[in-house]
């Protein structure tokens, strides 16, 4: 029986799907835009985010009536699949952040000393189940996109907008490049676990449209920044981008360690959700065995911080497989499934 008590708000929903979806892809955007479309990945950032407009749309249509724990129940080895991916994918997102934060916050401190407080915070937010993850992203919500927003804002003198301008048009390039943000953008796939738990309503337009600007500006502000040849080639464009942007007078000179501040909160919300949704599905599914997948979620997540962390390069080699193996088991599959429990759930009904 569903658990009214784990019931989010309409805002609450529509806040932890901007943060999860935006700060997910926010740092590889601008680069994975010109490595699929490069004379017009502008265009295909905007029509990445169209696509992923008439995917929610789709799921607001499959899912109605349908929680994702009756889909679970129903099609139980796919409880496996979800829990795996989602350890690999909080594996990564876990890598980035501790990555990051021993490149420019604490230099040659141990990975295993930066992701204890990730992975004993991560516990923490999630035990209390959907409704404490809702009221924490809620409270985090602006603490994450304002230096954003104020990085940005500070950046706009310095673009250089003939970097911006559509150059060799192609449609099948363009294509590809949109498919490819596309499957950057997979972490939508965490709309259809709450969703179905969210009061007074569905997802608003208004949250994609959020998201879409949040893009736009970050790929803007990078590439006009940059330059496409830098942004391609650079390990970390958006981190060089905030690095060169300046409050007036030389008041602060280093705005990077705002952007990093979000990334990492932003990125940590992305890790601790796939951590819960591994965990939620095998609970939904099976409605016992918790206990063990937790313990073995988070505990070998900790113990693999090193291992993760040395694995970067062969992250940075198969980044194009994950996500487009993402796209498939996250996007796809799920859509499959939930028409099949409708097909079924209507021929009942006659």
């Amino acid at each position: 029986m569903k658990n009214k008590s784990q019931n989010i708000t309409q805002r609450q929903g529509n806040r932890i799907f901007i943060l999860e979806t935006f700060s997910a892809a926010a740092m590889f955007l601008p680069q994975i835009a010109l490595q699929g479309a490069y004379g017009c990945g502008l265009s295909a950032v905007i029509t990445a985010c169209i696509l992923a407009g008439i995917y929610l749309l789709v799921t607001a249509k499959t899912a109605k009536g349908i929680s994702v724990e009756r889909v679970l129940k129903k099609y139980r080895w796919v409880t496996w699949i979800y829990y795996l991916r989602f350890l690999i994918n909080a594996g990564f997102f876990y890598m980035c952040i501790v990555s990051l934060s021993r490149q420019y916050l604490m230099p040659g401190r141990s990975g295993y000393l930066i992701g204890f407080p990730l992975v004993l915070l991560a516990y923490q937010m999630n035990r209390g189940g959907l409704k404490e993850r809702g009221r924490v992203m809620e409270g985090i919500f602006w603490f994450v996109l304002a230096p954003v927003l104020f990085v940005l804002l500070l950046s706009v003198g310095n673009l250089s907008f003939d970097q911006l301008v559509t150059d060799g048009f192609q449609w099948k390039t363009f294509a590809q490049g949109s498919f490819l943000l596309l499957a950057l953008l997979h972490p939508i796939e965490l709309v259809w676990f709450y969703r179905g738990d969210m009061r007074q309503g569905d997802m608003k337009l208004r949250s994609l449209l959020g998201v879409t600007l949040l893009f736009v500006g970050i790929f803007v502000v990078t590439v006009g920044s940059l330059g496409r040849e830098l942004t391609l080639f650079d390990r970390n464009p958006v981190m060089s981008m905030a690095q060169g942007a300046a409050m007036p007078g030389g008041i602060m000179a280093r705005l990077d360690i705002f952007l990093i501040a979000f990334w990492i909160v932003g990125v940590f919300c992305v890790f601790s959700g796939y951590l819960f949704y591994a965990n939620e599905s095998v609970k939904h599914a099976f409605g016992k065995g918790r206990i063990v997948s937790v313990i073995l979620s988070y505990g070998g997540i900790f113990l693999l911080t090193e291992w993760l962390v040395d694995r970067q390069e062969w992250f940075h080699q198969y980044f194009y497989p994950f996500i487009y193996g993402n796209l498939a088991a996250g996007l796809v599959l799920p859509v499959i499934l939930f028409w099949f429990v409708r097909r079924r759930k209507d021929h009942e009904s006659v």
